[in-house]
């Protein structure tokens, strides 16, 4: 992809954010990054309105990505992360594009059922409808809103961690069904929704490979002839999700995910 001419900011600049802001560098555009701990252009918050003014002086921009993590966190911590930088953003930025990372928790999927953008979501403890009022805010601010399914990829997979270390599995049943969701994936996701002029709001699932637990273990057993520790881990707090994660819509576009979990499990014992 080309992004010769194009001026982005990504807000947020860990496990996701700063491989975005690489892959647009690497594209040709001039970026611009935010996060209040991590290695970044501009280290804060951006839902302080004075670090944003100051951040429009160095670059303005055609494009946002607000790729915020928290890595559980308080109902402030949210707040902060999520809510308050987009309600600024989509009021200082009017007419920009605005992409929105989210996560397909926010569905109500508990039985194994598919879930579309259409599906009921479900808002089980206040840090989760902080997530979805900042969903609101930027559909409203004619912004874009990615559900992403569960991260993986560099140093990253706790699936694969808890194998490879003979540790309790994934909460769950059996039958449950599991999303992933490769970061790179997930980058070429965000670039191609920031990027269509003809596309105003929407809310897009984002979503690699869906396996059931047994399967995704039984693949594992077979590749490396390992059998899987027989326990499970607790659930969070969250709860645990079981559903299938319909991205149809984005397909529709032309996206589709090239990296599997099978490959990333070869790699992460190499």
């Amino acid at each position: 992809m080309n992004l010769q001419g194009h001026s982005v900011w990504v807000i947020g600049a860990g496990f996701l954010g700063s491989a975005l802001a690489d892959t647009c560098r690497e594209a040709g555009a001039r970026v611009l990054t935010i996060d209040p701990a991590a290695v970044a252009n501009l280290r804060g918050s951006a839902g302080d309105e004075a670090l944003l003014q100051h951040a429009l002086q160095r670059l303005v921009p055609d494009m946002v990505f607000c790729c915020a993590a928290t890595h559980g966190g308080t109902v402030e911590d949210y707040r902060r992360a999520y809510l308050e930088p987009v309600e600024k953003l989509v009021k200082l930025l009017c007419g920009t594009r605005v992409v929105f990372c989210s996560s397909t928790s926010v569905y109500a999927g508990r039985g194994g059922e598919t879930v579309t953008e259409d599906s009921p979501s479900r808002a089980v403890s206040e840090r989760a409808g902080i997530l979805l009022q900042a969903e609101q805010v930027v559909l409203q601010g004619g912004g874009v809103v990615v559900r992403l399914a569960s991260l993986y990829g560099p140093g990253r997979c706790e699936l694969l961690r808890r194998f490879f270390k003979a540790l309790p599995g994934v909460p769950g049943a059996a039958s449950r069904r599991l999303n992933y969701l490769h970061r790179d994936d997930a980058v070429q996701a965000l670039l191609l929704l920031g990027t269509q002029p003809w596309l105003q709001e929407g809310l897009f699932n984002v979503s690699g490979e869906s396996f059931t637990k047994s399967a995704v273990y039984g693949l594992l057993e077979a590749a490396f002839n390992i059998e899987a520790e027989p326990e499970s881990a607790a659930p969070s707090a969250r709860g645990v999700s079981d559903m299938y994660v319909d991205c149809s819509r984005l397909r529709a576009l032309g996206w589709s995910p090239q990296r599997s979990m099978l490959a990333f499990a070869h790699e992460w014992i190499s």
